[in-house]
């Protein structure tokens, strides 16, 4: 629990990007630090400003800011501005925001929000970063960023939903990366679930519509079989198996509430 040094407000402020709520300048300078690829000019607006003003009683900084904004000041300052008059971070740590400031002006939204998207999936937080992959995709027409960029995005997305096992997700958006941009690991990858999803109409026409050698599809096709098979000599699920077949009604139930457990927690 983050240890709060300033004014609790009874009253939230909600954070969109992460769906959130804050209640305290702790709370507000511990986002920014740890999520400052999120905090754009825009984040600093009348309705922050008169939180900070009238909820956390800190006119003083609201002032400031608003003066910062009105003389066209670059995001970078706005931030620096909060952080350095709350006084929540030390010497060492300001050294180490100042260094990842340097550059954030000159990057993209999308791409700054790819940064933060990509940390949350490498640490298991794949429905964040999923919502934030989809905040990129959604706003493609808009984001200025090359078909390419885009294609990524559209992968990463895929991958997710392959990872939770949803396949049929996971190909519309290896489908659409392909696309955007026509990576032979895109077209692969929408293989990989048409054969997972064994549907011999879908994958006919995957086949065609990427014109799939006979021999580029037996390798695939080895490869799904290969992990079908170490899925099911795997020696935990052998006795996940064996354990599931062999217990009562109750056991059974215990068993998936325990994997609805472990999924959610995955997913968040």
């Amino acid at each position: 629990m983050l240890k709060q040094s300033g004014r609790i407000s009874t009253v939230p402020y909600h954070i969109d990007a992460l769906d959130i709520n804050i209640y305290s300048l702790d709370e507000l300078n511990y986002f920014i630090y740890n999520h400052i690829n999120l905090v754009y000019r825009e984040f600093f607006d009348e309705k922050l400003l008169d939180y900070i003003r009238t909820e956390l009683c800190r006119a003083d900084l609201a002032d400031e800011l608003k003066k910062l904004v009105e003389d066209g000041a670059l995001c970078r300052e706005l931030i620096m501005c909060v952080l350095k008059r709350s006084g929540f971070y030390k010497a060492g740590d300001m050294q180490r925001i100042t260094g990842l400031l340097s550059g954030i002006d000159s990057m993209s939204r999308a791409r700054r929000i790819l940064v933060e998207a990509d940390s949350l999936y490498k640490n298991g937080k794949l429905e964040s970063a999923l919502h934030m992959y989809y905040d990129i995709y959604n706003d493609r027409k808009n984001g200025g960023e090359e078909a390419s960029f885009y294609g990524r995005i559209a992968f990463s997305i895929g991958v997710i939903y392959a990872r939770l096992f949803m396949c049929r997700n996971a190909n519309s958006y290896f489908e659409q990366a392909y696309e955007l941009y026509p990576d032979p690991v895109y077209a692969k990858a929408s293989v990989y679930m048409s054969m997972l999803n064994r549907d011999d109409e879908e994958l006919l026409r995957t086949i065609i519509k990427y014109k799939v050698s006979d021999e580029a599809l037996a390798a695939i096709g080895e490869r799904v079989e290969k992990m079908e098979k170490e899925l099911e000599e795997d020696a935990d699920t052998k006795r996940f198996v064996s354990e599931f077949s062999s217990a009562d009604m109750a056991g059974r139930e215990a068993f998936l509430k325990k994997w609805k457990e472990e999924y959610y927690e995955m997913k968040s």
